[in-house]
């Protein structure tokens, strides 16, 4: 028999594991994942409340320019994809209310900022995030020219729809999805605010 048939005839050798060393490096994984775990809740603990007052930031300002008022008081609300109410007051009258929504677009999630007045007419609208394709919804959601279209529309004939209808808002060519987005969210406000109210009645 030659050399290299004895050589392969041989069986391999049994391949033993140290359990010493197999916890101790499960050991030292488990505490890398956890200071790692620790760390990204120490940071998040700490730009969170920045994020959010950046936000509120950005609310606040939206809320003054789609209808500037003295003071905006809040109102309870359960109307869907409203995520907080308020009545415009200057000079000791209501001037009308103030929403904030939420809607879906092409990119995602929207946050907007609608006013309307008391008559039920939009007074502006404002984007306050949003993760719409660059150079393509973008040119609805971030050219205030565009949204200021909505000014002046309301339901008094029908829900505001896109491109078609008597009650139309004349969205950008290559961006229907965010046109319809905005759209829908300027339609919800208009409704929470008429059914506002028709509460206080």
């Amino acid at each position: 028999m030659s050399k290299e048939t004895s050589a392969a005839a041989q069986p391999k050798a049994k391949v033993e594991l140290d359990v010493q060393f197999t916890v101790k490096l499960t050991a030292t994984l488990l505490g890398i994942c956890a200071v790692v775990a620790l760390l990204l809740g120490a940071v998040n603990s700490v730009t969170k409340p920045i994020i959010e007052e950046i936000q509120a930031e950005k609310t606040a300002a939206a809320m003054s320019q789609v209808l500037p008022a003295d003071e905006y008081q809040k109102v309870e609300t359960s109307h869907a994809n409203v995520t907080a109410l308020y009545r415009a007051v200057s000079g000791g009258e209501q001037i009308g209310y103030v929403a904030e929504v939420t809607s879906s677009g092409f990119g995602g999630a929207l946050s907007m900022v609608v006013g309307v007045d008391m008559d039920g007419a939009v007074t502006g609208v404002s984007v306050t995030d949003n993760s719409e394709t660059a150079n393509i919804g973008t040119k609805v959601v971030n050219d205030q020219a565009v949204l200021d279209r909505f000014i002046g529309m309301s339901h008094e004939d029908g829900e505001i729809t896109v491109n078609s209808g008597s009650n139309r808002f004349d969205g950008i060519s290559g961006a229907t999805v965010s046109s319809k987005g905005v759209t829908a969210g300027v339609n919800t406000a208009l409704s929470a605010v008429a059914e506002q109210k028709g509460g206080e009645a």
